[in-house]
């Protein structure tokens, strides 16, 4: 018996990282009767057998997990946005940022092609997200790549790079370490990217530094919280306003101290609105499961 890391998933083909040693793998069917799956990050006991291959037998406690991407044991995200190709979702975006609250996860935001628009865009950006304490890199991948400044940011950390088809993540991957990921375009069609990673893996650019290269995403479920009262915790900008009621949702609450902040242009509009949507998404997603 051995252990490892999953560093790379394939259907049902798992790649295990044992001290250097890259084993294929694949799970007993005792996890499969359990309804339980492997996942790239999980660090795992494995029976070696020979010709390099083994059979998972045991998937030791997770730190965390996430299930868009469907990963595991991570310290922080890299989220990429862009502006524009493909258009800027803040939807998506704040629903992403409330998930990584939730699971305590910290959040380097990386607005990513800021060549295809103009300053004051990007200026805009990053008033709301650097002002509520997220860090923040902006980058053209083609010119002046800041790598020292990202390994950085990376070390001693396994972080996950995340965020929709066509937001530049191969290109950075490519950039960052010594690899050849298939990079995407946008199809005019549908705005969405094409010809992008179609599985989940993790690179090792350090001694103690992983780093997952994950599928895109473009939209998800947020069932990662079950009350909407939950959710004004998950907006870090709502924390320690002073409301005449405990328990405010910042609403329809009288003397709300969000709301406040909110008509003083304190608190970002369009972060607002969007945790009014997400309330509205949560409690229609209670009811309906009774």
């Amino acid at each position: 018996m051995k252990q490892g890391k999953i560093i790379k998933a394939q259907k049902e083909l798992y790649y295990v990282d044992c001290n250097g040693k890259i084993l294929m793998a694949k799970a007993r069917g005792n996890f499969r009767v359990k309804k339980i799956k492997p996942l790239v990050g999980d660090n795992v006991v494995i029976d070696d057998l020979e010709d390099r291959k083994a059979y998972i037998t045991e998937i030791l406690p997770r730190k965390n997990e996430i299930k868009r991407p469907n990963i595991s044991n991570i310290d922080q995200i890299l989220l990429f946005a862009t502006i524009k190709d493909p258009i800027l979702n803040l939807y998506n975006l704040d629903k992403y940022l409330a998930m990584c609250e939730y699971k305590d996860m910290d959040v380097v935001i990386v607005l990513s092609k800021i060549d295809l628009c103009d300053e004051n865009e990007v200026k805009d950006f990053e008033n709301i997200y650097e002002n509520i304490g997220y860090k923040l890199i902006s980058l053209d991948n083609f010119d002046n790549f800041p790598k020292e400044k990202i390994l950085d940011i990376l070390k001693n950390k396994t972080s996950a790079v995340s965020g929709a088809s066509g937001v530049g993540k191969s290109t950075f991957l490519n950039n960052l370490i010594d690899i050849e990921v298939e990079t995407g375009s946008i199809s005019e069609k549908s705005k969405r990217g094409k010809n992008t990673t179609r599985h989940t893996e993790i690179f090792k650019i350090g001694d103690e530094s992983f780093l997952f290269d994950t599928p895109g995403f473009d939209s998800f479920d947020i069932d990662f919280i079950e009350d909407e009262k939950e959710l004004k915790y998950l907006f870090r900008e709502f924390r320690d306003k002073r409301c005449k009621f405990k328990d405010c949702n910042h609403i329809n609450e009288p003397a709300c101290g969000v709301k406040s902040y909110l008509a003083d242009g304190l608190i970002s509009k369009s972060r607002y609105d969007n945790y009014l949507m997400l309330f509205e998404e949560v409690k229609k997603r209670r009811e309906n499961k009774w």
